[in-house]
C-alpha cells in the first residue's frame, strides 16, 4: 500500500468523529470523491480497492464504534455511478463520448469484480444492489434476461401466491405436497454468477429422502408413481443437477427394494461392487418414450436419452430392459438394415457396368436413344396422413452412451444392430472423440515436444485467424478473445467450442464423461485397448483429422525410435493397416492426408510397404460392402477418363486420374495397368499422364507394376504367359516395358522397385522374358538402344571415335529414347550404388547365361535366343554404367580383376570387360612407363592374372602382359580413322553454310529458330571434332609407341608357334570376337597392328590360316546367332584384307611381306625379326593365291556341310556367314554353284518356314554376284586348258591395262567360235585374262565400298550393280585364262588385232565429222527399215548400252583411261555401235545364240572380227546404221531439252510460289507481332 493511500485512510478515520446524517459529511464526501474519480479515471481501481477494503474490513473498529456503516456508503456511491452508467448508455452517445462511456463502463466493471475478487462484498450484495446489465457485464450472473425472468418470478411466487389445502386429503394432494417439498428443499440455493440454479448439495440426499418417504407414507402414496414423479424431476434437471439424483436414486431404501442383483454378463463387472438394476425404472422410461410414439407423434428431447444413459451407465437400468421399448424395433432395424445392403449391392452392380446401361433398348427405327423419364401424373387431392414417428431411439441412445463415455453398453448395441454405425456415421464422431481421449497419455509420452509444441501453434495461429476474421479486426494484432457465457449443451460435439457472434462457450453437462475410460500409456495398449474401440466405428477415420493427426505422430515417433522400443513396429504396423490406409481411400481425394500417411510409410523399407500395399490392394476392399462400393465407385471413374484419353486432352485425363490416384491409387493404377496391357498404344500418353501424381502415388505404381510385371492376373488366376512360342515376348509384357521405361524417364520417380525385382528374378533360371524391362528401362533413360546385328560399318568406325562422333552415330531411332535428364540419371545412380544393386545385376547376368546353357530341356534354337537376349542386356547395361557413372564412382561400383574373379567367380573374359574402363582411364593418365616394363595402367591386371586366368599365368605360353594389353586396350586405342573424321566435319561444315545461306532449301523449309539452332549445333559439332582429331592421333601414337616397345616381351621365344597361335584364339580372338561387333572390329584391327609391327615370335599368315580354314565349322556349331554374326564380321574383314592382297601383288609386297615384316614367314629357322634372308622363307604372291584358293575351299565345304546337314542351327548361322561373306565368297563358280545349288534345294524342300525364307533370300542375294564367278584356274591366274576354255558366248569387258610402260588399245572384237577353237593360246589372251582378273578386283572394291554405305534396313550387301541404271542389266563375262600374269611383261600383236586396230581408227575419225556437221542441221527421219532389220539394231542398241554400263563402272577401277575418255558420251556409244556392228552376218549368229541360251539372265555379246571380209558392203551398212543412230540420238536429244526446258519452267513457278508464300508468312508473323509489342505497351 502506497503512502497517498494510508494518509487518504487515516484522515477517513480523523473525520469519523464528525459524521452526521442531515449536516454536511467529510466522510460521506471522501467516499463519493474516491468512487467517482476511480469511475472518471482519475483514480486507479487498485487504490480505490484498497481505500474501501480499509474502511469496510475496519479492522480497528474505529467505523463500528461509532455506528458508521462504511459498507453500505460504498454501495450506494457504486450505485450513483451504476444509474449514471444505465443513463449515459440509453443516450445512445457517439464518437468521443462513446470512447469515454466505454473507458468509463470499463473502469466501474473492474471496480465490481474487485470488490468481488477481494471478498469486500458478497455476491448476494451485487445482486441485490445493482443493475442486471452490469452484472452481466460483470459476468457474475449468465444471462441479465434469464435473472430478470427469475426474479419476477420468485418475487411473483413469494408474494401473490395463495396456499390451498385439500380437505379430502385426496392422492392429489400427496403428490403436491411431494412436488413442494422437492422443490423448496433447493430453492434456498444461491445462483451462480451466470444466473443459473446451482447443483442440489449431495448433503441433503438424506434429507431429500426422508422427505419422499413421509410423503408416501403421509399420503399412502404409489411408490412407482412417486418414481415416475422422480424420474421426470431427473430428466428436467439432468443438464445440472444429475449427480444429486443419481446418488438419491442409488441411496434410496424404497428404490432398493425395487432391484435385484444383477447376474450373467455383468458379473465380471460387479465383482468388488455389485451394482443393481431395476427393471421398473427401465418400464418406466420405457413409457415415456411410448408415449412419444403413439401420443405426442414428435421427437423425444434429448434429455431422455441421457437420462437414460446415464441410468445405464449407473448400473439401474439395463439395456436390454429398455430396448424392446424403443424404435424401430427389432424386425424394422433388420429390414432396414437389409434395405441399406441391397442398395449398396444395387449401386454396385450399376457401376461394375458399361456405358450402353444408361441408354434404352433399340426403337422401331433401329437407333438406340436414352431411356425417357415417365412424366408426373396429376396430383390427386391431398390426404390427411398420421403423423409418424421417424427418430430412431437406438441411434440416439447409442449417442448418448457414447457422449457420457459408456463404451461397454455401447459396445453392446452396436454388436447387436449389425451396421448400425455405417447407416449412421454420426456415431463415429463420438466414438472417436473416446479415442482421441485413450491416445491422448501415449501421445504425450511418445511424441517429441518440440513437435506438440509446433503443432500447438499451428491450432493457437487458426485461432488467431478465426478471431481475426469473426471479429472484423484490422491490422497484425490479434484480438482479445470476448468474454463468453457457458452454456450447458447435450451435444458432445459442442463440447469446448464457442460462437463469437453470441459470445457463447459450449460445455457438455456431462463432464465427468472421461473418467471411466480407459487410458493407453504403452505401446502394446494400441493393439490391446485402442483398436478395438477404433474398430467400432468402421472405415471412417477420415470423420476425425485431429485423432489421425495425433495417432500419425504417435506411430512416425514409435518407428524414428525403434531401437528403445524394439517391438513397437508391429503395432505401427496394425495401426496402419487397421486405420491409416483405410484412412486414405475414404477420404476422397484429400491430398493432405496421402502426404501425412506418406510421412509414416517412407520410414518402412520397400518390402514392407509392399506387403502393407498388397493386402491393401487384395483384402481391404472385399471386407466390407462400403469397401466394395468404393471399389465399384472409382473402377468406374478411372474406366471413364481411360475412355477418352487421347494426346489432346492428356493432361486433364492427367490430373483428373492424379485425383483419383490421391484417395485409391491401388484401384487407379491397377485399372489403368490393365488398359495398357491390352491397348499397347496407351503406354507413352499414360506415362506423360502420370505427371499429376505424388510421391506416395509413385511407390504404389511401383508396386503395383512389380505385380504386373510377374504376369499376376489375381489370386486364383493363372499367370499371363510373357514370352510366345516363337520367342517373342507378348504384347502385354512390352506394353508395361515401354510404360515402366517412359515412366521412369519422364517423371523421375525412384527406380527401385525395377531394379528390386530384376535382382529377384535374375536369381531365378526362367527370368530371361523379363529381360525386355530391363532393356526397355536402360533404353528409355540413357538412350542406349540394343541395335544387335544391324549396325553399319560407319556405326562401328564411329564406335571407335571420340565421344562426339559416338553420340552422332548412335542417335536414337525415337525421341522417346532420347537420354534422360541429370536428374532422373542422378537418381538412377543412387539406386545402384545402394546396396551395390548394380555390381550384382551384372553378376546375376553372367549367372543367368551359364544356368541357360546348362539347361537341358531347351531345344537349339531357344537356347541361342535366350543367350543372345541376355549376352545384348550384358552389353547394353555395361554401356549404362559407364555412360552415367563417372571414373571414381564406377572404381567405387566395380571392385578390382582379383575380387571379381575370386569371390565372384566370373570368367576372364567377363572380368576384362568389366575392368577395361578403369584400365583405359589409368592408361590415358599414365601412358609413359619404364623402359622394359609394362605399363602402369596395366600393372594391376598383370598382377592378378594369378586369380583370373590361372592355367595361362603357369602355362607359359601367353605371357600375362600380352593377355592384358589385348583385352584392356579398346578400338579407339589403335585406330583413327582420320577419313571419317573428315567426312563427318565436312557435313557440319555443308549444314553450317546451308544455314548461313538463305537462297538453300534448308534455311528456307525450317524457320528462323530452327535454321540458328541447328547453326549453332553444327558449330559445336564441328568445334568438337576439330578437337579430338588431334587428341586421338596423339592418343593412338602413343598406344603404337607402348605396343612397340613391349611387343618383344608379349611371346616366349621358346614356345611352340602353332601351340601360341591356338592359345590367342582361344582365350583372345574367340571369346572378344563374339563380344560385340564393335570387339570383333578390334580383334581384326589388333591382329592386323601386330603383323605390321612385327611382334617377336609371332606368324600371322599361322593366325589367318586357322582362323579362315579352321575355325569357321566351330562357329557355325557353337555359336549362336548373334555370336556368329559377330564372328561373322571378324572373319568377313579378315576375308576381305586376304582378297585385296590377293588380287593385288604390288599391295601384298607392299602390306604382307613389307620391310620389316616377318609375319608371312614360310620356315621359321630362328628369331627373325626384319626381313632377312632368303625369299624363299616367304610366302610369294602365287603361293599366297594358293593358301586364297584353300581357305576359299575350307570355307565352302563347311559351308555346304553346314547346309547339307538338316540341322536348323547349323542351317541358319551358315547362312547368317553366308550373307556377310558375299562381296568376297564365293568368286570361285565351282564354290557358288555348290552353295546355290545346297540352297536351292532348302528353298524347294525345306519344311521349316524360317529356313526356307532364309534360303531364298539368299538366293536373292547371290544371284546380283554371279558376275563376279570366275573358273578355279583364272582365279589362280593360270591358262585354261583347250578343252575346259568357254564357249564364246560371252566377250569380256575391255580394260586398259598398264604393261611394260607401254598401253594397248582396246579390243574392240574376238574372233568367232571356229576360229577360236583352232588358234593358240597367245600373250593377248593371257593379258585379257589378267585384265578380266582386275576387273574382277575392281569390281570387289567397289562392292565393299557400297557395302559401308547401304542402309541396315535393306540387304547389308550390295554388289557393283547398285552403282548402275536400275533397268540396265550387267553383262556376265567370264575371265580369259592367263598362265602366267607375272612374266607377262608385254603384248605381242598379231595381224587380225593390228587390222582391227587401224579399222577402228577410221571409223572414228569418220563419225566424228559426221558428228561436227550433224550439230549444223538436223536430218529428217528416214523410212522405216524392215522389221527383221529395225529387230536387229534395237538389239544391238540394248547390248551397245550394257557395254557402255560395264565399260563406265570398269574404267572406274582400272589402271588407264580409255583412250576416248576425252570425246563426250555420245561418242563413246557410238564407237560401241560401230564396233558392235561391222557385220550383219554376226548380229544375227548372236540373237539366235542368245535365244537359245540356257540362261536367259547371261547375255550374248557379239563379237566383231578383224578378217578380211569386211567389204564395201559392210561399210555402207555401217554408215547407214551410223546415221540412223545419230538421227534418232537427235531426236531423243531435242526431246529430252525440251522436256528439261518444261521442268525448269515448272520449277520455277513452284519456287516462286514458295517465295510469294514465305513473304505472306513474315509479313504475318510480322504484324502479329507488332500488334503483340503494341499490346503490351498499352
Amino acid at each position: 500500500m502506497h503512502d497517498p493511500i494510508e494518509a487518504e485512510i487515516i484522515r477517513a478515520k480523523e473525520v469519523s468523529s464528525l459524521y452526521s446524517i442531515l449536516h454536511e459529511n467529510p466522510l460521506r464526501n471522501m467516499i463519493t470523491f474516491a468512487t467517482r474519480d476511480a469511475y472518471f479515471g482519475k483514480r486507479t481501481v487498485p487504490s480505490f480497492l484498497a481505500f474501501m477494503s480499509a474502511l469496510v474490513k475496519d479492522k480497528d473498529g474505529t467505523f463500528a464504534s461509532q455506528e458508521i456503516d462504511t459498507r453500505q456508503l460504498f454501495i450506494n456511491s457504486l450505485k450513483t455511478q451504476d444509474v449514471h452508467l444505465e443513463t449515459m448508455t440509453e443516450l445512445n452517445l457517439q464518437n468521443t463520448s462513446k470512447q469515454k462511456l466505454e473507458f468509463r463502463k470499463a473502469n466501474l466493471i473492474a471496480m465490481i469484480r474487485g470488490v468481488l475478487s477481494e471478498h469486500i462484498l458478497e455476491e448476494a450484495d451485487l445482486k441485490i444492489n445493482f443493475s442486471s446489465q452490469l452484472l452481466e457485464d460483470s459476468r457474475i450472473i449468465a444471462s441479465k434476461a434469464m435473472f430478470d425472468r427469475r426474479l419476477v418470478r420468485l418475487n411473483t411466487s413469494m408474494l401473490y401466491k395463495q396456499n390451498k389445502f385439500n380437505l379430502a386429503r385426496e392422492d392429489m394432494v400427496g403428490y403436491s405436497a411431494l412436488i413442494d417439498d422437492i422443490t423448496f428443499g433447493t430453492i434456498d440455493l444461491e445462483y451462480d454468477t451466470n444466473g443459473r440454479v446451482p447443483p442440489t448439495p449431495l448433503d441433503r440426499v438424506s434429507k431429500f429422502l426422508e422427505t419422499i418417504s413421509s410423503n408416501i407414507g403421509i399420503f399412502h402414496l404409489d411408490p412407482n408413481r412417486v418414481l415416475d414423479i422422480l424420474l421426470d424431476l431427473f430428466i428436467k434437471e439432468v443438464l445440472v443437477n444429475h449427480l444429486f439424483w443419481l446418488t438419491l436414486f442409488k441411496t434410496s431404501g424404497w428404490i432398493q427394494q425395487l432391484t435385484k442383483d444383477i447376474k450373467g454378463e455383468y458379473e465380471e463387472e460387479c465383482e468388488n461392487n455389485h451394482k443393481k438394476h431395476s427393471v421398473v425404472m427401465a418400464q418406466l422410461m420405457g413409457f415415456k418414450f411410448e408415449h412419444y410414439h403413439l401420443v405426442e407423434v414428435k421427437p423425444i428431447p434429448r434429455e431422455i436419452y441421457y437420462a437414460c444413459a446415464l441410468l445405464m451407465k449407473s448400473g439401474l437400468i439395463l439395456p436390454g430392459d429398455l430396448l424392446p421399448y424403443l424404435k424401430p424395433f427389432e424386425d424394422e432395424m433388420e429390414a432396414q438394415r437389409a434395405k441399406y445392403m441391397e442398395n449398396m449391392n444395387r449401386e454396385i452392380k450399376s457401376n461394375s457396368v458399361g456405358a450402353l446401361a444408361q441408354y434404352g433398348a433399340l426403337g422401331e427405327e433401329g437407333t438406340t436413344q436414352k431411356t425417357k423419364k415417365v412424366e408426373p401424373k396429376e396430383k390427386e387431392p391431398a390426404q390427411v396422413i398420421a403423423p409418424v414417428y421417424a427418430i430412431n431411439d437406438i441411434v440416439e441412445l447409442t449417442k448418448a452412451l457414447l457422449s457420457i463415455g459408456d463404451i461397454h453398453h455401447a459396445q453392446v448395441i452396436i454388436a447387436k444392430h449389425e451396421k448400425l454405425c455405417d447407416m449412421h456415421p454420426v456415431l463415429a464422431h463420438n466414438i472417436y472423440r473416446l479415442c482421441d481421449v485413450i491416445i491422448e497419455p501415449i501421445y504425450q509420452h511418445y511424441v517429441p515436444e518440440d513437435i506438440k509444441t509446433r503443432y500447438v501453434h499451428y491450432a493457437q495461429c487458426a485461432e488467431d485467424s478465426r478471431l481475426i476474421t469473426t471479429l472484423q479486426k484490422r491490422g497484425d494484432k490479434v484480438p482479445e478473445m470476448p468474454n463468453m457465457t457457458r452454456v450447458l449443451v447435450t451435444d458432445i460435439l459442442k463440447d469446448g467450442t464457442y460462437d463469437l457472434a453470441k459470445r457463447e462457450h459450449y460445455d457438455f453437462f456431462y463432464s465427468a464423461w472421461t473418467e471411466n475410460l480407459p487410458r493407453c500409456e504403452h505401446y502394446q495398449e494400441l493393439t490391446e485397448q485402442f483398436m478395438p474401440i477404433m474398430r467400432l466405428a468402421g472405415y471412417k477415420a477420415y470423420l476425425a483429422p485431429h485423432l489421425t493427426q495425433k495417432l500419425l505422430l504417435v506411430v512416425q515417433s514409435l518407428l524414428e525410435k525403434e531401437k528403445p522400443y524394439p517391438d513397437s513396429r508391429i503395432h505401427c504396423l496394425n495401426m496402419i493397416r487397421e486405420f491409416l490406409l483405410p484412412l486414405i481411400s475414404f477420404s476422397g481425394c484429400n491430398p493432405g492426408t496421402m502426404a501425412a500417411v506418406w510421412e509414416v510409410l517412407d520410414i518402412f523399407s520397400f518390402q514392407e510397404r509392399c506387403a502393407l500395399y498388397g493386402e491393401w490392394g487384395n483384402d481391404f476392399y472385399k471386407k466390407t460392402i462400403e469397401t466394395k462400393l468404393l471399389k465399384a465407385r472409382t473402377e468406374r471413374a478411372v474406366k471413364g477418363i481411360m475412355r477418352r484419353v487421347s494426346k489432346n486432352d492428356l493432361r486433364q485425363c492427367g490430373r483428373d486420374l492424379g485425383k483419383l490416384a490421391h484417395s485409391n491409387p491401388m484401384i487407379v493404377f491397377n485399372v489403368m495397368l490393365d488398359q495398357i496391357q491390352a491397348f499397347d498404344n496407351l503406354a507413352p500418353y499414360m506415362a506423360d499422364a502420370c505427371r499429376y501424381m505424388g510421391s506416395f502415388s509413385y511407390d504404389v505404381l511401383g508396386y503395383l507394376m512389380t505385380e504386373k510385371w510377374t504376369g499376376s492376373q489375381g489370386v486364383g488366376k493363372m499367370k499371363k504367359i510373357k514370352m510366345k512360342n516363337d520367342g517373342m515376348s507378348s504384347s502385354w509384357l512390352r506394353a508395361l516395358s515401354v510404360f515402366g521405361g517412359m515412366l521412369y524417364k519422364k517423371q523421375g520417380i525412384d527406380p527401385t522397385p525395377l531394379l528390386r525385382y530384376m535382382n529377384y528374378r535374375l536369381h531365378q533360371d526362367d527370368s530371361v522374358p523379363d529381360l525386355i524391362l530391363f532393356n526397355e528401362f536402360i533404353t528409355k533413360l540413357s538412350g542406349i538402344e540394343i541395335i544387335g546385328s544391324t549396325l553399319t560399318d560407319d556405326q562401328i568406325t564411329s564406335a571407335g571415335c571420340s565421344e562426339t562422333l559416338r553420340v552422332e552415330a548412335f542417335q536414337p531411332v525415337s525421341n522417346d529414347n532420347r537420354r534422360a535428364t541429370k536428374r532422373v540419371l542422378s537418381r538412377l545412380k543412387d539406386t545402384l550404388q545402394k546396396d551395390n544393386v548394380g555390381l550384382e545385376i551384372f553378376v546375376l547376368l553372367h549367372r543367368l547365361s551359364e544356368a541357360c546353357s546348362a539347361e537341358g530341356e531347351l531345344n537349339t534354337f531357344e537356347r541361342g535366343s535366350k543367350l543372345d537376349l541376355i549376352h545384348q542386356t550384358f552389353l547394353q547395361y555395361s554401356e549404362l554404367l559407364t555412360a552415367i557413372f563417372d571414373e571414381p564412382e564406377y572404381d567405387a561400383l566395380i571392385p578390382d580383376a582379383a575380387t571379381l574373379a575370386q569371390t565372384y567367380r566370373l570368367p576372364p573374359d567377363v572380368v576384362m570387360h568389366m575392368v577395361r574402363p578403369k584400365t583405359r582411364r589409368l592408361l590415358q593418365s599414365s601412358m609413359e612407363g619404364v623402359v622394359g616394363q609394362p605399363s602402369p595402367a596395366f600393372s594391376a591386371t598383370i598382377d592378378s592374372m594369378v586369380h583370373i586366368a590361372p592355367h595361362l599365368a603357369t602355362s607359359n605360353v601367353i605371357t600375362p602382359e600380352f593377355y592384358a594389353v589385348f583385352w584392356q586396350l579398346s578400338l579407339y586405342d589403335i585406330h583413327c580413322p582420320v577419313s571419317h573424321y573428315e567426312t563427318a566435319m565436312k557435313r557440319h561444315k555443308d549444314m553450317i553454310a546451308q544455314c548461313r545461306d538463305s537462297r538453300s532449301s534448308f534455311y528456307q523449309s525450317q524457320r528462323l529458330s530452327a535454321v540458328q539452332k541447328s547453326e549453332r549445333m553444327a558449330q559445336l559439332s564441328l568445334e568438337s571434332l576439330q578437337e579430338d582429331l588431334p587428341r586421338h592421333k596423339k592418343e593412338v601414337e602413343s598406344t603404337l609407341e607402348m605396343l612397340k616397345e613391349s611387343q618383344s616381351r608379349w611371346f616366349p621365344t621358346s614356345v611352340d608357334r602353332l601351340t601360341l597361335i591356338q592359345n590367342i584364339i582361344q582365350h583372345c580372338l574367340l571369346p572378344r570376337s563374339v563380344l560385340s561387333e564393335i570387339d570383333a572390329a578390334y580383334c581384326y584391327e589388333f591382329i592386323l597392328l601386330m603383323h605390321q609391327i612385327s611382334v617377336t615370335n609371332f606368324s600371322s599368315l599361322t593366325l589367318f590360316d586357322k582362323m579362315l580354314s579352321e575355325s569357321l565349322p566351330a562357329v557355325l556349331m557353337s555359336f549362336t546367332e548373334y555370336e556368329t554374326t559377330i564372328n561373322a564380321r571378324f572373319l568377313y574383314k579378315i576375308f576381305a584384307n586376304m582378297s585385296r592382297w590377293s588380287h593385288d601383288e604390288v599391295l601384298y609386297d607392299k602390306e604382307a611381306l613389307g620391310e620389316g615384316l616377318i609375319g608371312f614367314q614360310k620356315r621359321w629357322t630362328g628369331q627373325i625379326t626384319s626381313q632377312v634372308g632368303d625369299k624363299s622363307d616367304w610366302l610369294s604372291y602365287q603361293e599366297f593365291r594358293r593358301v586364297i584358293n584353300k581357305w576359299h575351299m575350307k570355307t565352302s565345304s563347311a559351308l555346304e556341310q553346314a547346309l547339307q546337314s538338316g540341322e536348323a542351327h547349323q542351317i541358319r548361322n551358315a547362312f547368317l556367314v553366308m550373307r556377310q561373306f558375299i562381296p568376297h565368297f564365293p568368286l570361285m563358280k565351282q564354290h557358288g554353284e555348290t552353295l546355290v545349288q545346297a540352297t536351292q534345294n532348302l528353298a524347294t524342300n525345306e519344311k521349316r518356314d524360317d529356313l526356307k525364307v532364309l534360303a531364298r533370300s539368299y538366293l536373292g542375294l547371290i544371284e546380283k554376284s554371279k558376275s563376279r564367278w570366275v573358273s578355279k584356274n583364272v582365279f589362280l591366274g593360270i591358262e585354261e586348258p583347250e578343252a575346259d576354255k568357254p564357249a564364246p558366248v560371252a566377250s569380256a569387258v575391255k580394260v586398259n591395262e598398264k604393261a611394260s610402260g607401254s598401253k594397248s588399245p582396246p579390243r574392240a572384237s574376238s574372233p568367232r567360235r571356229e576360229e577360236r577353237q583352232e588358234r593358240p593360246a597367245s600373250p593377248v589372251g593371257r593379258k585379257r585374262g589378267k585384265d578380266d582378273l582386275l576387273d574382277s578386283m575392281k569390281k570387289i572394291r567397289s562392292d565393299e565400298k557400297d557395302r559401308g554405305r547401304q542402309d541396315t534396313s535393306t540387304s547389308r550387301h550390295r554388289t557393283i550393280d547398285s552403282l548402275r541404271d536400275p533397268p540396265r542389266e550387267v553383262i556376265k563375262e567370264p575371265l580369259q585364262p592367263n598362265r602366267d600374269v607375272r612374266n607377262n611383261t608385254s603384248l605381242r600383236g598379231n595381224p587380225r588385232d593390228e587390222r582391227s586396230l587401224r579399222e577402228d581408227k577410221v571409223a572414228r575419225e569418220e563419225r566424228l565429222g559426221r558428228e561436227e556437221r550433224s550439230t549444223r542441221e538436223e536430218r529428217p527421219m528416214r523410212e522405216e527399215r524392215p522389221l527383221r532389220e529395225e529387230r536387229s539394231v534395237r538389239d544391238d542398241r540394248s547390248i551397245s548400252s550394257r557395254i557402255n554400263t560395264a565399260r563406265s563402272v570398269v574404267s572406274e577401277a582400272s589402271h588407264e583411261r580409255h583412250s576416248l575418255s576425252g570425246n563426250t558420251r555420245e561418242d563413246r556409244q557410238l564407237s560401241s555401235r560401230i564396233n558392235t556392228n561391222n557385220r550383219n552376218v554376226v548380229l544375227e549368229t548372236s540373237r539366235e545364240r542368245r535365244a537359245g541360251s540356257n540362261n536367259p539372265s547371261v547375255s550374248v555379246l557379239p563379237t566383231a572380227t578383224t578378217s578380211a571380209s569386211s567389204s564395201a558392203g559392210s561399210n555402207s551398212s555401217r554408215k547407214r546404221v551410223m546415221e540412223e543412230d545419230r538421227d534418232r540420238d537427235g531426236k531423243r536429244l531435242r526431246e529430252e531439252r525440251r522436256e528439261e526446258r518444261r521442268d525448269d519452267r515448272r520449277e520455277e513457278r513452284r519456287e516462286d510460289r514458295k517465295d510469294r508464300d514465305r513473304e505472306r508468312d513474315r509479313d504475318r508473323d510480322r504484324d502479329r507481332d507488332r500488334d503483340h509489342r503494341r499490346r503490351r505497351r498499352q
